[in-house]
């Protein structure tokens, strides 16, 4: 079951940018007296839109912590931004780096000529690679990036926006992965295609989620 704090008043907005334009956003919630449980974080809470991470500047370790204990204080919560892609042009972006070190990306189909490689498509962060969320393996390697560790104070204090898993692909023929980009689900080769399982991309993105 959701827990019963979703069933709150919630605020989310693309611009909030700095630590202090969420703690400003509820402040004058409480000047204006209107109720208040969640605040949501859209990508410019990252670090140049790389998901499991901060911005350095605009949400530094101590602000983010001067921020949550503001809105625990309040008895707020607060809802972060997760999307399945990962920027593919930072060698030490350490989660895309995770992810294609173990060969759990999609592939683009290869040929007798030239094998199958990582599929790469546009989207928020620039060139991105996709998780291959039919594989259960990545799934429970994805779900050990949701660990405590991961944001400081997560614990109880900060909940998970999956956004963007339909998935998004902004240079795709159809606004996604193309239907014959490959997936290796029970098998260990990459022998299913995209249209028969593009259903199911975000219900496993939500699985893995919650594991």
């Amino acid at each position: 079951m959701p827990p019963l704090a979703v069933l709150g008043k919630h605020q989310s907005r693309w611009n909030y940018i700095t630590v202090e334009d969420v703690l400003e956003v509820a402040g004058k919630f409480d000047q204006h007296r209107i109720p208040l449980d969640f605040i949501w974080l859209d990508l410019e809470h990252t670090n140049q839109k790389r998901y499991f991470t901060w911005d350095p500047d605009h949400f530094p370790r101590e602000g983010v912590r001067r921020m949550l204990d503001e809105l625990n204080r309040t008895q707020r919560k607060l809802v972060t931004i997760i999307d399945p892609h990962l920027f593919a042009g930072d060698a030490d972006y350490a989660v895309a780096a995770r992810m294609k070190g173990q060969g759990f990306l999609v592939k683009r189909p290869g040929n007798s000529s030239s094998p199958a490689q990582d599929f790469e498509g546009f989207c928020w962060p620039g060139p991105s690679n996709y998780p291959d969320f039919c594989d259960p393996r990545m799934r429970r390697e994805w779900a050990k990036l949701f660990d405590f560790s991961s944001y400081p104070g997560w614990p109880a204090e900060i909940y998970t926006w999956n956004d963007m898993n339909e998935p998004s692909v902004f240079d795709g023929p159809e606004i996604s992965l193309p239907r014959d980009t490959l997936h290796r689900c029970h098998e260990d080769e990459y022998s299913i295609e995209h249209r028969e399982v593009h259903n199911l991309y975000g219900f496993y993105v939500h699985e893995a989620s919650t594991q």
